[in-house]
């Protein structure tokens, strides 16, 4: 049985909003944005109870490259900062993931030793 309970509220903008509270009355986490009505919030709870269970852990240490597949069914990457910043992305969608993580292999390889171009 469960020992938290995911709240709906409008905050004081009109947006909808949820947190998932435990018992002892600690937010556990909160939706991070607002949402237009109450049903995309639901929407939202829905995709955390689906996706939490299963979703790995990201450890970063100073970055990580973060490899997705975007709404138009393409893969693509973004290096994102430690802090949550995205510091580079792909730029274009890829067809395949193994294509995508090539992509990754290759700024991993490159990035180190290129030089910088002045452009005016």
């Amino acid at each position: 049985m469960s020992k938290a309970t995911f709240e709906l509220y409008e905050d004081t903008a009109g947006e909808h909003r949820w947190r998932l509270v435990h018992d002892n009355g600690n937010i556990i986490a909160d939706s991070g944005e607002g949402y237009a009505n109450k049903s995309n919030a639901r929407d939202a709870i829905e995709r955390v109870q689906g996706y939490a269970p299963e979703a790995d852990v990201l450890d970063i240490e100073q970055a990580a490259f973060e490899l997705y597949e975007d709404a138009a069914g393409e893969h693509r990457w973004r290096l994102r900062h430690r802090n949550g910043n995205i510091i580079a992305d792909s730029g274009e969608g890829y067809s395949s993931r193994s294509a995508a993580e090539d992509a990754i292999n290759s700024v991993k390889q490159n990035a180190p030793w290129a030089g910088t171009a002045n452009g005016s």
